[in-house]
C-alpha cells in the first residue's frame, strides 16, 4: 500500500466563524483527508484574543510532530500561523507550506507584519491566491521561486428544489418582495470599509431606477452602524433591506434567486481584497456579478460578470441597468456562463490536487 502523506494542518480561521479563509480551510481539509493522513488543529473563534493561547498550543503540537518525524508537511493556513515556522525550521525535514491572502503582508501593525513576513519567508512554498497577492508577497521579500498561485476552491452548498421553494417563500413574505418579478440586487460580505457598501448607498443607489431593491447582508464590522444609518434614510428605507448575518439556507437561496451580485469595493492601502470568494459563490449559483476593478477582483471576475473602472458609480449603475435590459435568453446564457466558469476554474478537487503537489514535493 502506498504511503499516505502525513500533514499537520494549522488553521487559526475555521468554521463556525464565517469568512473566505474559513470556507477555504474547511473545503481544503475535506478534500485532503481523502488523500492523506491529516491532523487538523483549528481555532473556530473570532476574537484575536484567542491567539494568545492558540498559537502556543499550535507550537507545542508542531514541535512534537516535527521533532518526532511524525509529519511529512506542516500547513500554516495563513500568515499568522506561519509566524511559527522560523521556530520549527531547524528541527526536522518536514516541508513547510503556507497560504498568503494579501492582508498579512500589508498589516498596519509593524511588529505583527514583520513577524508574519519572517514566518512566510521561512516556508518552503508560499501559496498566493491571485496575481495581486503574489505581487504584494514578492514585494515583502519572499523569493519568486517559493511562490505558487493556487486560487480558492468554490463549491457552495445548494438547496434542493423543495428546500429552495420553501426558503424563498418565507423570505418573500417576510420582506414583501417577489423574486423573478421585482428587480433585486445582493450585496453580501463583512461590513468593513474596503467592501464599499456605505459608498454605494451614498453614490450608487440614488442613480438606480427607483424600483430596484438592494439586499445587504453579512457579518457585522466597523461599517455596520453607518450602513444602518444610511439604509434607514427616508429616500432608501423602501429600497434597501439590511439583513445582518444570514443563515446558510437563506444565503444559498439568495445566491440563486437574486438578479445580480454587487462588489462595489474601494481600494484602501493596507486593506486589500486578496481575491474575493462570495462573488464566485454567487456565480456558481448562476448569478452574475458587477464589480469595481479593484485589487484581485480583476482576476476573479474574468467571465460571467462585469468589471467597471474603480469609483465610477455612474458606469457601475449603467452596467446594472444594461443587465436588466437583456433579453431572457441572454440572461439565461450569462447565468450558464457564470456557473461553467466557476466549476471549470475553481473546483475544490483541482485546488486540493495542486496543494498535494506542494505537500509531497512534486511542485
Amino acid at each position: 500500500m502506498a504511503h499516505r502523506p502525513r500533514i499537520l494542518f494549522l488553521a487559526r480561521r475555521y468554521p463556525p466563524t464565517i469568512g473566505g479563509i474559513q470556507t477555504h480551510c474547511y473545503a481544503l481539509h475535506a478534500q485532503l483527508v481523502q488523500q492523506a493522513q491529516v491532523r487538523l488543529v483549528a481555532l473556530g473563534r473570532q476574537s484575536l484574543l484567542h491567539l494568545t493561547w492558540f498559537l502556543p498550543y499550535c507550537l507545542v503540537i508542531a514541535l512534537w510532530a516535527v521533532l518526532g518525524r511524525r509529519v511529512d508537511a506542516v500547513y500554516f493556513a495563513d500568515g499568522v500561523a506561519a509566524a511559527l515556522a522560523p521556530l520549527l525550521r531547524p528541527l526536522g525535514p518536514a516541508r513547510f507550506i503556507t497560504t498568503v491572502y494579501g492582508l498579512e503582508m500589508t498589516y498596519k501593525n509593524p511588529l505583527a507584519r514583520a513577524l508574519m513576513q519572517w514566518g512566510v519567508r521561512a516556508c518552503d512554498k508560499v501559496v498566493v491566491i491571485s496575481q495581486h497577492s503574489r505581487r504584494i508577497t514578492a514585494a515583502s521579500g519572499v523569493p519568486a521561486a517559493k511562490l505558487a498561485i493556487i486560487h480558492l476552491g468554490v463549491e457552495p452548498p445548494e438547496l434542493t428544489a423543495d428546500e429552495l421553494a420553501a426558503v424563498r417563500m418565507r423570505f418573500e413574505e417576510e420582506h414583501g418582495l417577489r423574486f423573478g418579478q421585482d428587480r433585486i440586487l445582493l450585496l453580501f460580505g463583512r461590513q468593513v470599509p474596503r467592501k464599499g457598501m456605505v459608498e454605494f448607498l451614498q453614490k450608487g443607489m440614488p442613480l438606480l431606477d427607483a424600483d430596484i431593491r438592494l439586499l445587504i447582508g453579512g457579518p457585522p464590522g466597523s461599517e455596520t452602524a453607518l450602513l444602518a444609518a444610511h439604509g434607514q434614510a427616508d429616500d432608501l428605507t423602501d429600497r434597501v433591506v439590511l439583513l445582518g448575518p444570514v443563515p446558510d439556507d437563506v444565503l444559498a437561496m439568495l445566491r440563486t434567486c437574486c438578479d445580480l451580485f454587487l462588489m462595489p469595493n474601494i481600494h484602501l492601502p493596507g486593506d486589500v481584497e486578496g481575491f474575493g470568494q462570495t462573488q464566485l459563490e454567487c456565480m456558481y449559483a448562476g448569478t452574475p456579478a458587477v464589480a469595481f476593478a479593484v485589487d484581485a477582483l480583476t482576476e476573479s471576475v474574468r467571465e460571467g460578470g462585469f468589471l467597471v473602472a474603480p469609483d465610477d458609480y455612474p458606469a457601475f449603475v449603467e452596467q446594472i441597468h444594461r443587465f436588466f435590459a437583456l433579453s431572457p435568453t441572454a440572461r439565461t446564457d450569462l447565468s450558464r456562463q457564470c456557473r461553467t466558469y466557476v466549476q471549470r476554474e475553481y473546483s475544490p478537487q483541482r485546488i486540493a490536487a495542486q496543494y498535494m503537489d506542494l505537500f509531497t514535493g512534486r511542485a
